[in-house]
């Protein structure tokens, strides 16, 4: 065998072992996240137990409580016909206020609660571009309406 060979085909073989490890590690990255809506979560209930999740919705209003002391928060997201707890311990985003759409990326817990690792608040742009296009632009009492519906129906994203 031709020295030139040996070394072509050593070369090779790392670096397809590179490669392979790259691809399978990827995979089992605590990064990657479900993007899920709140009823999705809830229909799902305990199966996504310990799954990173994303998940975005409205906070419901007045549910946003705040430990500043321990940089804690704690609020209730809203779907169509559930709400879904969350708890987020770090620097809260500036926007982040009652009603407001937010995405929260995390992991439930036992009890049911999504513990947020991330938050971050919908861009107000959002919004602008969505009257640009024509798009019908959520207002206060549609937002309204789905949080009485998703309180009539009293169910828990995760049980």
């Amino acid at each position: 065998m031709n020295v030139k060979y040996v070394k072509f085909a050593i070369a090779g073989g790392v670096l397809l072992s590179a490669f392979l490890f790259l691809i399978f590690t990827s995979f089992q990255s605590e990064n990657l996240a479900y993007f899920l809506t709140v009823d999705e979560i809830a229909a799902k209930g305990q199966t996504l137990n310990g799954r990173g999740i994303r998940v975005e919705g409205k906070i419901v209003p007045r549910s946003l409580k705040r430990n500043r002391e321990r940089m804690n928060l704690a609020f209730r997201m809203q779907g169509e016909n559930a709400t879904l707890p969350i708890s987020y311990t770090g620097v809260p985003p500036d926007l982040l206020e009652n009603g407001f759409p937010v995405i929260a990326e995390g992991k439930i817990d036992a009890r049911g609660v999504l513990v947020a690792k991330n938050l971050m608040v919908a861009c107000p742009s959002k919004f602008e571009e969505m009257e640009k296009t024509g798009e019908k632009v959520p207002d206060g009492k549609s937002h309204l309406e789905m949080i009485q519906k998703a309180g009539k129906s009293k169910t828990l994203a995760v049980n």
